[in-house]
């Protein structure tokens, strides 16, 4: 039996208990992730500075998620100065310990490994990257790193999520003019979708007619290998090097990656045309699919 959020305890311990108050948080959100605060900065000393902030942690799937609160101050341990030889990447991160040890959230450095080419350091179980930084060799204080690459921020469910796929054509050469073909344009590959999600594809495409004739194609869109539109979207291209644009609306299934391109032929009707430099395919998200 399980109980529901805001149920206060009766006399013989039926309430929420700390494990489905950590799961219905988890529904709340698409992944762990700081959600705001937190900014890491380096010191006079081998510790780091971490403002007052909250993030979504977690020590496993089963476990649920906690949205945990630090108060800000320094790090509770250090990391060693600057290798004589070699540079190292120090990750500082949050612990939000739900059991064992104890039931605190903890802010803490993981030193990483001098090397010629250093590597990010793997954190403990449910340990949340806030800020990852690059100690140089000899470097004295945690002043001297530079920050290094990204972390990860909180999505709640059901916001969008922007681009989620992105793949770009520069090329520019003449369109084949051979009827009936479909020429994929720039296939790429969206971000691991937690759940159903409308997404938009857009084609975005620069390329020019020969003598100053009108041109056009047809354009149709293809996910995992799969047609997903008509084909008849007829596309203009003109004398001038004008940037256009077509889209597709869809829905795309989550708990997966999806291959998404779009497809192209020409209207051998027309006069041939060039693409000029500047061909994209985008996949935008919008929103949750109910």
């Amino acid at each position: 039996m399980t109980t529901a959020l805001g149920v206060d305890v009766d006399k013989n311990g039926n309430g929420v208990d700390p494990l489905t108050h950590r799961q219905i948080i988890k529904q709340h959100w698409n992944n762990t992730g700081i959600m705001g605060g937190l900014t890491v900065s380096g010191r006079s000393d081998l510790r780091y500075q971490v403002s007052a902030g909250t993030a979504v942690c977690s020590m496993g799937d089963a476990d649920g998620y906690t949205e945990a609160y630090w108060p800000g101050g320094t790090t509770e341990n250090t990391v060693s100065a600057g290798d004589g030889t070699y540079a190292r990447i120090d990750v500082v991160y949050m612990l939000a310990n739900t059991g064992t040890p104890d039931n605190l959230v903890h802010v803490l450095i993981k030193q990483g490994t001098p090397a010629a080419s250093p590597t990010i350091p793997g954190l403990p179980v449910g340990g949340l990257a806030l800020a990852m930084f690059l100690m140089p060799a000899g470097g004295g204080t945690t002043g001297a790193a530079a920050r290094y690459g990204d972390v990860d921020y909180a999505i709640p469910y059901g916001v969008g999520l922007d681009r989620i796929g992105y793949q770009a054509n520069t090329g520019t050469l003449t369109q084949d003019w051979r009827p009936n073909i479909w020429w994929g344009q720039a296939a790429c590959t969206t971000k691991y979708l937690p759940m159903d999600r409308s997404v938009t594809v857009r084609f975005v495409y620069r390329a020019s007619s020969a003598d100053e004739a009108l041109s056009s194609f047809y354009a149709r869109l293809k996910v995992d290998g799969q047609v997903m539109s008509d084909g008849k979207d007829e596309c203009p291209v003109f004398p001038v090097w004008a940037r256009q644009q077509v889209s597709f609306p869809i829905v795309l299934s989550g708990g997966r990656t999806h291959s998404v391109d779009v497809e192209v032929r020409p209207n051998t009707n027309r006069k041939a045309f060039k693409w000029q430099g500047l061909r994209y395919v985008e996949v935008v998200d919008g929103s949750v699919a109910k």
